[in-house]
């Protein structure tokens, strides 16, 4: 009985547990704006590419200063001289006339084992130099891919946002019409309306239900390009917490100061001039010679058969100093040296391009929020307008003052009203990520939702 009530009790337990998990899980795919963007900035398959990067640019740090290092190398190979060199002799030595003579052994091993160390050579120490640019390039460069993640994943749910404030007021359009329409069919089969008002309430409904069909499937799409933009499996449930507050106050653009060296394109061109610096310096140090040490140590023996070449061994050994002076190479370095100063001239007039591209999408940025936060407040006047006509009709209506077409008419300006305001609103909100993404600030964006 008692361990009957313990499995019991387990069983509640585990139930518990598993339902608490199931609602947790739930939850995370329950997002707001600042919960995507999170999740895009912790999920989104390109962070593990940039990861990578950062990665391969410590690795290439490691290889240029191991160019420096001494470098040890072993060696070993075993010949067959199918056929000895011969020399001849000159008469006199060895006799009248002269002598020919085949020196070696069939089989011969040779063993080395040679250090080498690097002492002056300035293509390598300009190689090491060009490390630590390259690394920044590589942290900019997953910046700018999070930036890049961040308007991406905000721009995709405010277009959610959009068809589900449409799917919302359509929805309430068909509500209404559906309450309507039994009324209207009663007093039209009653003589009280005229069939042709029924029937325009009928067309309307239609059209409405239409919409709805197509706002839905609007809805689907962008919710999976949503997902799509933050990491998400497709094949997950997911929903928004974001909406439109009609009575939200929108802010005025406020004056802000611009300077295009806060951008990251800014930044990354300007690192990827200095390592095209870096680069005409190398081609330049090829001229240079290069002066390197090297201590050496085998062994070797012979033998007329396979077997005794093992057997005995004679050792040697070395230490030496070697000067390698470029003297002429074919006009191969020269053009090294044309190629790379070209293309640092071109990032350089690139970078002044930029610099005129990147305050001219700032400036287009503020204009199009201007213009995004006029609107939205023409479309809120409007919208206080439209509602105070529909109240106005309805009461007119209620009284029998006015015809149900002016009541329709009056609704649909409404609704109407109420779509645009929503719009503009949302239009507001993606002309304000574009400025951040104009200022180089979508990073701190999110703190500020």
């Amino acid at each position: 009985m008692i361990r009957s009530r313990m499995n019991i009790k387990f069983l509640y337990l585990l139930t518990t547990a598993l339902l608490f998990a199931f609602a947790g899980n739930a939850q995370t795919n329950t997002l707001s704006l600042k919960q995507s963007l999170e999740f895009a900035l912790q999920n989104h398959p390109s962070l593990d590419i940039f990861k990578n990067e950062q990665v391969i640019a410590d690795y290439k740090a490691k290889e240029a200063l191991a160019s420096y290092l001494p470098q040890v190398n072993a060696n070993l190979a075993a010949d067959d001289n199918l056929k000895l060199q011969t020399t001849v002799i000159p008469a006199g030595v060895f006799g009248p006339s002269e002598t020919k003579v085949s020196f070696g052994n069939k089989y011969t091993t040779v063993a080395t084992l040679q250090a080498e160390q690097t002492i002056f050579d300035q293509s390598m120490l300009l190689g090491i130099k060009a490390a630590k640019p390259n690394t920044q390039l590589a942290d900019l460069n997953k910046e700018k891919n999070d930036e890049i993640i961040i308007y991406n994943a905000a721009t995709a749910y405010y277009q959610v946002m959009i068809y589900k404030e449409q799917e919302k007021l359509l929805a309430e359009n068909e509500k209404k019409y559906q309450e309507l329409l039994p009324t209207l069919k009663l007093q039209y089969e009653k003589g009280v309306a005229k069939k042709i008002d029924y029937d325009r309430v009928r067309v309307n409904l239609l059209n409405i239900q239409s919409q709805k069909q197509v706002v839905q499937t609007n809805y689907q799409v962008a919710l999976n390009q949503l997902k799509n933009a933050i990491g998400m499996p497709l094949n997950a449930p997911l929903t928004i917490t974001d909406s439109v507050n009609i009575s939200t106050a929108l802010q005025p653009l406020a004056n802000q100061d611009f300077s295009p060296s806060n951008k990251l394109d800014y930044k990354i061109q300007q690192q990827n001039i200095e390592l095209y610096n870096i680069d005409v310096k190398r081609k330049k140090a090829s001229y240079l010679p290069t002066v390197s040490m090297y201590y050496r140590y085998g062994q070797q023996a012979f033998g007329g058969t396979i077997s005794k070449t093992y057997g005995n061994w004679y050792d040697f050994s070395g230490v030496g100093l070697k000067v390698n002076v470029p003297i002429f190479s074919g006009m191969r370095r020269n053009s090294q040296l044309k190629q790379s100063q070209l293309s640092l001239e071109n990032a350089m007039n690139n970078l002044k391009i930029s610099e005129t591209n990147l305050t001219m999408q700032y400036q287009n940025a503020q204009t199009k929020l201007l213009s995004s936060y006029t609107n939205a407040q023409t479309n809120k006047e409007n919208l206080s307008l439209a509602q105070d006509v529909f109240t106005t009709t309805s009461l007119q209506y209620q009284k029998g003052t006015t015809s149900l077409t002016e009541l329709l008419n009056a609704d649909y300006s409404y609704k109407e009203a109420q779509n645009n305001y929503i719009t503009s609103v949302i239009n507001y909100y993606v002309a304000n990520i574009e400025l951040e993404r104009a200022k180089g600030t979508l990073k701190t964006f999110i703190n500020t939702l």
